[in-house]
């Protein structure tokens, strides 16, 4: 049976490590050819190393800065050149500085937007001609739950995060815009927004399992575990596979409901029980707003 990416090929940044390594297994996995990227040679190298030891075809350039725009289109014809041309593009080449407002530098702001949101842009730019020659195509971007709308619980009011909040804002408004510029050309644009993933990086953020910043950030969850990696090369693969091919400008959150919930995690069965008195006499009282429709 054909894998569900069988011939298509796959331009995935920031390939050494992370959620971008289990991604392009996946893909591979699926029957793609895939072209990593990594600004880090050691780790770019040995995803390589990984991928192709589990049968997959796979190219890589590094290192490889995609902040420089002649670097991006390098990338982009390095595809076309190895397997013919493009039909998937993942971005997940990021980074970030962390810190308040007050304490941080022009220089550790610019880096995180240029990083997270200019980088995408000139990937994604130079892909569209690849793309529109194979008659269409994905492009998918990679989003954050800190960039949830604003709010009660709000995602994005997690500490020291404020210019990656704004950068991946920026990065949401970049799929919509894409997808309706891009629609003529059968090209779909949409992202996936993770919340807590359990790659290296985040564990150093959030902590290891059983430590206190690690209770507090799954308890927010409604799904109270930290995501997996793997979770979100499922999700890259559906956005990928022509299972979705009526799904554009759209944003799937991979996160275990910490947006749906607010931030606020699972309600407990003490709160209902307690609600629920309450909720019984407010079912007989006639003090509805008149509508025309009250609860049975």
């Amino acid at each position: 049976m054909a894998g569900r990416l069988a011939g298509k090929v796959a331009v995935i940044t920031g390939t050494g490590r992370g959620m971008a390594r289990q991604v392009a297994l996946r893909f591979v996995r699926e029957g793609a050819s895939v072209v990593g990227c990594d600004i880090d040679a050691e780790a770019a190298q040995e995803t390589l190393e990984i991928v192709r030891a589990a049968g997959g075809r796979m190219e890589s350039l590094h290192p490889l800065d995609l902040f420089d725009e002649k670097e991006a289109h390098r990338l982009l014809e390095f595809a076309a050149e190895q397997f013919g041309g493009v039909d998937i593009v993942d971005n997940n080449a990021m980074q970030l500085r962390l810190g308040p407002v007050e304490d941080m530098s022009l220089a550790d702001w610019q880096l995180t937007i240029d990083n997270t949101l200019t980088v995408p842009f000139l990937v994604s730019k130079h892909a569209i001609p690849h793309l529109r020659a194979r008659g269409g195509g994905s492009i998918i971007f990679m989003g954050s739950a800190v960039a949830a709308p604003i709010g009660a619980g709000y995602a994005g009011n997690l500490p020291l995060l404020p210019a990656y909040a704004v950068a991946k804002a920026g990065v949401l408004r970049l799929t919509v815009a894409l997808a309706n510029e891009l629609a003529p050309w059968k090209i779909r644009v949409n992202a996936i927004s993770p919340g807590c993933v359990a790659t290296p990086n985040g564990l150093s953020f959030y902590g290891q399992e059983g430590s206190e910043p690690r209770r507090v950030v799954e308890s927010a969850l409604l799904i109270p575990e930290m995501t997996a990696p793997e979770d979100i090369a499922d999700a890259m693969v559906f956005l990928a596979s022509p299972e979705a091919s009526f799904v554009t400008g759209h944003n799937l959150a991979v996160d275990g409901g910490y947006v749906a919930s607010g931030a606020a995690g699972p309600q407990r069965p003490e709160d209902v029980a307690a609600y629920a008195p309450i909720m019984a006499e407010l079912a007989v009282v006639d003090h509805w707003p008149t509508t025309g429709v009250r609860p049975a």
